[in-house]
C-alpha cells in the first residue's frame, strides 16, 4: 500500500507547479544514461527558474532592484535565520508594504510564485494580513476601524488574494479597500 501522505505531497506538488504555469513532461528515453541526462536538465531548468532566469520577462514593468531583492529572497529560502522556509521572502513583502511600494509587493508575489510554486499557496495566505498591517502603518486607519470593517465585508481576504497576481489591480484593490474603511468608520 503506497504512503498516502507521500501521495498527497506529489500531488499538492505537482498542482501547484501547474497552477503556477509550469509544464510536466513525461518521455521514454532509450537508456539509464538518458534519463539521468534528462533528469539533470529538469534540475537545470529549476535551478534557472529559482534564479529568475526569465521570469522578470513575464513582470514586464519590474525593475532591476525589486527583481535583485527578490532573487536575493529566494536565495534565502529555507534559511535558518527565520521559522519558515519562506522567511525572506515574507520579509520583503513586509518591507515592500512600509516602502508604499504595492506593484513592488504583488510583483514579488508573482515571481516568486513563479520561481517557487510549492510556496505560492503560502505566501498568498499571508497577503492579507500583510495589508492589513500597512494599511493601519500607511493609510492611517486604525486597527478597530479594520476590523469592523472586515466583519461586514468578509470577502476582503480572497478578493485581495485574487488581485495579488495583477499588480496594478492590487494597487487599486488596496487604495479602494483604505477608501472604503475610511468611509465606512464615518457616522452617517
Amino acid at each position: 500500500m503506497a504512503d498516502r501522505t507521500v501521495v498527497k505531497r506529489v500531488k499538492e506538488q505537482r498542482d501547484a507547479r501547474l497552477a503556477e504555469g509550469w509544464e510536466e513532461v513525461r518521455v521514454w528515453v532509450p537508456s539509464r544514461e538518458a534519463a539521468t541526462e534528462v533528469r539533470n536538465l529538469a534540475a537545470e531548468l529549476r535551478a534557472k527558474a529559482e534564479a529568475l532566469d526569465g521570469l522578470t520577462r513575464e513582470v514586464p514593468i519590474v525593475t532591476p532592484e525589486t527583481a535583485a531583492r527578490v532573487a536575493t529572497a529566494i536565495a534565502e529560502h529555507g534559511s535558518k535565520a527565520y521559522n519558515t522556509p519562506s522567511g525572506a521572502v515574507l520579509d520583503l513583502l513586509s518591507a515592500m508594504a512600509r516602502e508604499d511600494n504595492l506593484i513592488g509587493f504583488s510583483q514579488t508575489v508573482v515571481i516568486v510564485a513563479r520561481a517557487k510554486p510549492a510556496n505560492a499557496k503560502f505566501i498568498v495566505a499571508k497577503v492579507p494580513a500583510k495589508i492589513a498591517d500597512f494599511l493601519v502603518r500607511h493609510r492611517g486607519i486604525s486597527a478597530e476601524a479594520h476590523f469592523a470593517w472586515s466583519q461586514a465585508n468578509p470577502q476582503w481576504a480572497e478578493e485581495l488574494k485574487d488581485a495579488v497576481r495583477d499588480p496594478a489591480r492590487f494597487e487599486l484593490a488596496v487604495e479602494q479597500m483604505a477608501e472604503s474603511i475610511k468611509v465606512f468608520g464615518k457616522p452617517h
